[in-house]
C-alpha cells in the first residue's frame, strides 16, 4: 500500500532573499566578467520584461476606466 505522509514545509522568505543576493554576491565577488555580464543581462531583461508588462497591465487598467466614465451610449452590437 501507498501511504502518504504530511510534508511540512517551511519558508521563510527573508532567509531565501538572503540566501539569493549572498548567493549573487559570491558570483561577482568571483570575478568572472562572463558570469558578471550574463548576470547584468539577466537583470536588464527582466526589468525590461517586468516594466513592460507593468505598463501594459496599467493601460489596460487605465483603457477600462476611461470607457465606464465615458458620456457615450455602449455601441449596439
Amino acid at each position: 500500500m501507498f501511504s502518504i505522509e504530511t510534508v511540512a514545509l517551511q519558508v521563510d522568505p527573508v532567509a531565501n532573499v538572503e540566501q539569493l543576493v549572498e548567493g549573487f554576491g559570491q558570483v561577482v565577488a568571483n570575478g568572472d566578467p562572463l558570469s558578471i555580464a550574463l548576470l547584468v543581462v539577466g537583470g536588464v531583461l527582466t526589468g525590461l520584461a517586468a516594466g513592460g508588462f507593468g505598463l501594459l497591465a496599467a493601460g489596460s487598467v487605465l483603457s477600462g476606466l476611461a470607457r465606464s466614465f465615458s458620456r457615450e451610449p455602449p455601441r449596439g452590437a
